[in-house]
Order: C-alpha cells, then structure tokens, then sequence
C-alpha cells in the first residue's frame, strides 16, 4: 500500500531533537482533517492540514502525535497551507498537533502549537467464514449451491456482502437484501470463480465492514456428457431364445466407479467398469424384450446430481417361427429318373414381404442349377420349386425354410420336416414294365384257363 512508509519514517523523524518555540514568536496555526469522521477504519486514508494564519508565510510544517512525538514534516500545497497523507491504524491514534516555521534573518522561527485533534481508529471486525452448500468439488450447470456467510461467535453482524473475483477485478455480487446471510447460485458456466464475503454493522454512524473472509472457490462443468448404449449384434427385432450383448460405455476421459442398466426405468444390473460395461440377455424370454437405457456414476456420485442417461434402445421380440410344411409331388417320395418333381414350401401365416429357400441335404438350392423353376403365388405364402425331369443325382433329403421381413431384418423361420426322395434309374424302370406285364399276362392265362376247365367238368 502507498502509505506504508509511514512508519519508518516516524521512526526516523523522532531521532531529530525538537527545536525550541519561542512562546508567540509566530501565531498558532489551525490543524484539520479530512474527511472529517466520528471514527476511522483502519488502513483509511485521511490527510491533516496545518493552516496558518492569514497573511503569515511559511516555509516548513511539522506534525505532532501526543504518543509518538514529531511523525513527519509536511509538504506545503499551493494553497500555502502543510498537509500530510497517511493511513490510519491502531498504532496512530491518538492526538495530533502542528507547527509552521518560516526563515527570518538566517533564523528559523516557530509558530505555536495548533489546536489539536483526536483520531480514534477502529480495529476491523474479525473475518467470517464463507462456505458452500452443498460442498462439492465442482457443480454441473443447473445445480443449486447457496454460499453462506458466518460471523465469528459472538460479533453483531447488521448485514452482509458478496464479493467474486474474475481476474484481477473483485465485484459485488448480490447487491440488494444485504441482511441476509445467504447468497443462491443456480450454476451457470460464468458463476465459476473465487467468492469472498464480510459483515458489517454500525458504529458511531459509520459502517464499519469486517475483514474479508478466506476465498472458497467454485467450479462449474457442462452437463454430464451422456454415455452411449449399443447393441450386439444389432437387429430392429429379435427372436425369443436369441442372445444379446448391451454394451455401456462412458465418455471419453470420465472417471467411471460403475454402471447401471434399466429396462422400463427398472434397474436391471449394476456391474463395475473402467471405460464400458456389458450387460449380456441369454436366450431372451418376452420379458425382456423393453426399452433399455445406462447411466455411470465416478468419485464425485455423493453429489446426488441427476445423472444423464444414455440415448434409449428398443428391444423388439417375437415369438419363434412355426416351421413351414413341404409337399412333394409325386407324393410317394419315388420318383422315375426323367419324370417331372415339384415341392411346395407352405408358411404358417400371410405376411406383407416372406422369402423361400429350399434346401437338399442341407445345401441351398440355388434357382436354375438344377433345371428347376420356382415360382409363388399371391393367394398363400406358399412357394413351389419345381423339377421338369429328375436326374439320380437328385435323390437325396429335402427341406424348405422361409424368411419374413420384419422392420427391415429377414428373420428365418426353423426347417421343415424332412422328405427323403429316392430316384429310380430308367433301365430299371423297363425292367419292372416287362416283369410286370408278364406277371399280368400270366394272370390273365391262368384265370382264363381255369375258367375254361371248370366250364366243361360242369357240363
């Protein structure tokens, strides 16, 4: 502070003798102060002014305290009169008086003594304690944190003032209701700072402020980033008996204690993790089917703040397909090499979109490899894949499956029961006609012979 010179130089000025005052030599001068106040703060700055009379000239003054003697020599203004500036405290209460001196024939001559005046200084208050509650390391925007100020035990306090510092600038925060003790904050991103607060209360007409109170300072973060919940593998709907992976994963650079998953709102699991948590559903039931969300919570979670939560994910299920049916023709499952074959591939129910494949011994069959045509109809979901003339390579088992379109997922339905195909070779074919025909002959001779013998016995 610029006046703290004051004292050394009050300790320098007192090794000087003070030079003697021939009685009314010079008339008395005239002391003030200003500001001129019932009582003084300490550290306040006030100024005495030493005035002679008029019409007497001056070339020197001198500044008096009834406790410390001579404190120092003033500087003369241009108005002629001595003025001294300096800050009071405790230390320079008291009495002051002044003198002024002018040279006459080589001589310094002494006024008298001046009125005097008393400055009773005032000790500050002592300071109060600032806290914060909630007390937390830092506060989300939106949150609610009260500063309260708390006068020492037993000090009068008559109100109250808020003070932040951004910078190197401190302003006054919450100017009006001065009386109350408490300041709210609902946190913003330029609420953060360091915050000090005093008291005050009357004294002799003035306000008389305490000294500040230690800084507490305050830190405001963004909205919790919400972490992000995924799906695997990642469908529109599912299947019952299906299984699935949801996977919680935190922010970037948070620090994360543990996760929690919620289906409905209803909690459903709380596993730990570092950065992600998984949260498996095996061969999932109706029941679980539900919208899904997760929330983390890290060191600070005692801050009861509301936590954000991940984006939703619905999960869709569906009851198991019902297997289709297939229908050969011939419906004997024997089948002549070269004849004609065709299966039909029926679904359980209608649907906007379904899709058929057919299958022989577990492979795919892909339409024309096979000399085969497919073709459905509109009236049932029903496909048909046909075989104009059979080869033996075709003997072998058959199944049929379909898929429906579901919110843009093909969901496969289970295979059908098998039909086993056998394929009789062509030479063999004429083989069993010849054999065939012959036993029908043989018959036919044999019935009419013994038509022919019991005719004539009878007769």
């Amino acid at each position: 502070m610029k006046f703290i010179f004051l004292l050394p130089l009050l300790a320098f000025f007192q090794t000087f003798p003070r030079l003697a005052r021939p009685a009314g030599l010079l008339p008395a001068p005239h002391l003030s102060l200003e500001p001129l106040l019932p009582i003084y703060l300490q550290w306040e700055e006030i100024s005495l002014i030493c005035s002679p009379p008029q019409g007497e000239e001056a070339t020197s003054y001198r500044f008096f305290n009834n406790e410390m003697g001579e404190i120092s020599e003033g500087v003369s203004s241009q108005s002629g009169k001595g003025q001294v500036v300096t800050a009071v405290q405790g230390g320079n209460a008291g009495v002051y008086t002044c003198q002024y001196s002018r040279e006459e024939s080589g001589e310094k001559i002494l006024s008298g003594d001046s009125n005097s005046i008393q400055i009773p200084v005032v000790d500050s208050l002592l300071p109060p304690k600032l806290s914060l509650d909630p007390l937390y390391a830092f506060y989300f925007q939106g949150e609610h944190v009260t500063l309260r100020c708390s006068a020492p035990l037993g000090q009068k306090a008559e109100g109250y003032r808020f003070f932040k510092q951004s910078g190197e600038q401190i302003v006054e925060v919450f100017p009006h209701h001065k009386s109350n003790d408490q300041f709210f904050i609902t946190a913003e991103l330029g609420d953060a700072g360091i915050y000090i607060c005093e008291y005050w209360r009357w004294e002799s007409g003035r306000m008389i402020p305490s000294r500040t109170s230690d800084p507490v300072s305050i830190s405001v973060s963004d909205s919790p980033v919400r972490p992000r919940l995924t799906v695997t593998p990642d469908h529109p709907i599912y299947m019952t008996g299906e299984s699935i992976t949801l996977m919680c994963s935190a922010p970037t650079n948070a620090t994360v204690l543990g996760f929690r998953f919620f289906r409905d709102g209803q909690n459903t699991g709380s596993p730990l993790g570092n950065g992600s948590a998984q949260l498996p559903l095996l061969r999932m039931e109706i029941e679980d089917a539900g919208s899904y969300t997760c929330d983390f919570w890290g060191p600070e979670a005692v801050q009861e703040i509301p936590l954000e939560q991940s984006a939703p994910v619905q999960i869709i299920l569906i009851d198991a397909y019902t297997p289709p049916m297939l229908i050969m023709d011939p419906p004997s499952k024997v089948v002549s090499e070269g004849y004609p074959l065709s299966f039909t591939c029926i679904a359980p129910w209608k649907t906007e979109e379904t899709s058929f494949h057919f299958y022989k011994d577990g492979t795919k069959i892909v339409p024309g490899n096979t000399r085969s045509e497919m073709s459905s109809t509109e009236r049932w979901p029903r496909n048909v894949f046909k075989i104009p003339e059979v080869g033996l390579n075709i003997s072998g088992e058959f199944t049929c499956m379909y898929e429906e379109n579901m919110s843009g997922r093909w969901i496969s339905s289970p295979w059908s029961p098998a039909v086993n195909v056998t394929v009789i070779a062509s030479s063999r074919v004429h083989a069993l006609f010849w054999l065939r025909s012959l036993v029908v002959g043989a018959s036919f001779f044999i019935i009419n012979s013994l038509i022919f013998l019991i005719f004539h016995c009878c007769l």
